[in-house]
């Protein structure tokens, strides 16, 4: 007999207290007494309950199961996966899992636990990599972003955080970067390397395509982190996809930074990256010097004890990103058309393909990997930069012809001369000199600067001077061999530097004065 009838049984048709019955049968006393109480309030007798089946003794004295809720299957092979990828702790987990499910349908922490644990012994065993003092950086992106407030906008700005792990000491950096575009992945390489003040053999990037084309051991690097790693040196060995274990380091790394300084910075209110990169950085060294599992030394006393003096010296300038352009064509006025300004190069490579480099203030062309242009980056729309030795020598001349470069070339050949050309400049109508200035300069060129110093000289004043008069002076002292001028005979000469009318030479117009 079902021990429930048993128990109404002998409620019903015997003297027996409820401690014998619940002996008798194995039930608790507390159940005893309840079922005894319901008898006598329902008054049944057992003519009434002998025939009740046990669906209808548990309808009728024990009571409704609450709820009668059905809980959701968990899938702890899928949570072991997600803790793994995202760095959260069971306990931060559940506390969300909690809130996302229905009242009275949740597993409670203890019984996850269990049924995790259960499920991690089921997993197959592990290789402990070996990590040499100096041989490799580990980089990977963290899961859990951190973020700031736009004043202008008034909302939060998710922000990327950059992870890299030394294999050998665990010593870990960690940068606040806009994205995971490739410039701001390359610049936080190259601020890396100076936090460890060295550069290891070997870079490990994970297979993000900021990093790989290609994915796995055997992909492409990204052109950029190919261009990076010669500039340090480095070995690219990525590694396999879906292999998590290949990177323990970093992901150890990147769940020791998203609970002890993500954390802390998701407490604070910050309003820009710069502040964000500034608050990692006071925080690298606490967490650098936190004392690791098993009793073993800090992450900065491994580092400075055995790894520091195993990594080769920094170059002499940091890595600057630099984006490559191939296949440029130089157009017929020998410039290049760069973010809608316009470079020179080399005449002689008009109508050609170069290849161009940009930096954020630079612009370096090259033509069959030599370089034959650098100039610095123009922010200048429909501007032009030109550097006279690309131009022809028409060009150049043409160039030239303004007041200011006439001015500065005259400064250069004498006196006189200076004080001559900045003359002709200094009318109402500056352009007007631009012809004579270059008469002078064509003298220059073919008399020598000491003769047209000379024959300035020879007028009484430069305002009495013209190209004209100039021209006739230098004429004469090149028949006469250029000999220095003699000091005037008569008496009523005006000594040096007076004005004489040209003398004309005596076979063609002869001087009846004389």
């Amino acid at each position: 007999m079902h021990k429930q009838l048993e128990t109404v049984r002998l409620l019903l048709q015997t003297k027996l207290s409820a401690r014998e019955i619940a002996s008798a049968v194995g039930l608790s006393k507390t159940t005893v007494g309840r079922y005894r109480a319901l008898l006598i309030f329902k008054r049944l007798t057992w003519d009434d309950v002998r025939g009740w089946s046990p669906a209808q003794i548990d309808t009728n004295l024990n009571k409704a199961r609450r709820g009668n809720k059905v809980r959701d299957p968990l899938n702890v092979a899928a949570l072991h996966d997600e803790l793994a990828a995202t760095g959260l702790t069971l306990q931060v987990w559940h506390e969300d899992y909690l809130r996302a499910m229905r009242p009275g349908t949740a597993y409670s922490y203890s019984s996850i636990h269990r049924k995790l644990h259960a499920y991690r012994k089921t997993l197959p065993t592990f290789m402990h990599m070996e990590h040499r003092p100096g041989e490799k950086v580990l980089v990977d992106f963290s899961g859990l972003q951190a973020s700031y407030l736009d004043v202008t906008t008034r909302k939060r700005v998710p922000v990327t955080v950059f992870v890299g792990v030394l294999g050998g000491s665990s010593y870990t950096f960690v940068d606040a970067i806009a994205s995971q575009s490739v410039p701001e992945v390359m610049a936080a390489h190259a601020r890396m390397f100076a936090f460890f003040g060295g550069v290891p053999h070997v870079v490990v990037p994970d297979n993000a395509k900021s990093f790989m084309t290609k994915p796995g051991p055997g992909g492409t690097p990204q052109r950029d982190y190919e261009d990076l790693a010669r500039h340090y040196g480095l070995t690219i060995a990525a590694t396999r996809v879906y292999h998590p274990k290949d990177k323990a380091k970093v992901e150890a790394g990147v769940k020791f930074v998203q609970q002890h300084v993500l954390r802390r910075l998701n407490t604070l209110t910050l309003y820009s990256l710069e502040e964000v990169r500034e608050r990692i950085e006071a925080l690298l060294p606490q967490i650098n010097a936190r004392p690791m599992g098993n009793r073993e030394p800090s992450r900065t006393d491994r580092f400075n004890s055995f790894e520091r003096r195993t990594l080769r010296p920094l170059p002499a300038l940091p890595y600057e990103y630099a984006e490559v352009r191939t296949g440029v064509k130089v157009d017929g006025g020998y410039h290049i058309l760069v973010e809608h300004h316009r470079y020179s190069v080399p005449h002689a490579l008009t109508g050609q393909r170069v290849d161009v480099r940009l930096t954020a203030d630079c612009v370096e062309v090259f033509h069959e990997q030599r370089l034959v242009a650098k100039h610095a980056r123009s922010g200048v729309i429909g501007g032009l930069t030109t550097t006279p030795a690309h131009q022809l020598p028409a060009h150049r001349a043409q160039t030239d012809r303004n007041p200011e470069a006439l001015k500065a070339w005259a400064a250069t050949q004498g006196p006189t001369i200076k004080r001559f050309v900045h003359g002709l400049f200094e009318q109402d109508r500056p352009y007007m000199g631009l012809r004579p200035a270059d008469q002078v300069k064509t003298f220059v060129s073919r008399y020598g600067a000491a003769a047209v110093e000379r024959a300035l000289k020879d007028f009484p004043s430069l305002e009495l001077a013209n190209a004209t008069a100039l021209k006739r002076k230098l004429s004469i002292q090149a028949k006469e061999g250029a000999t220095p001028r003699q000091p005037a005979r008569s008496k009523n000469a005006l000594g040096p530097g007076s004005f004489t009318p040209a003398k004309r030479h005596s076979d063609e117009h002869p001087d009846p004065f004389e």
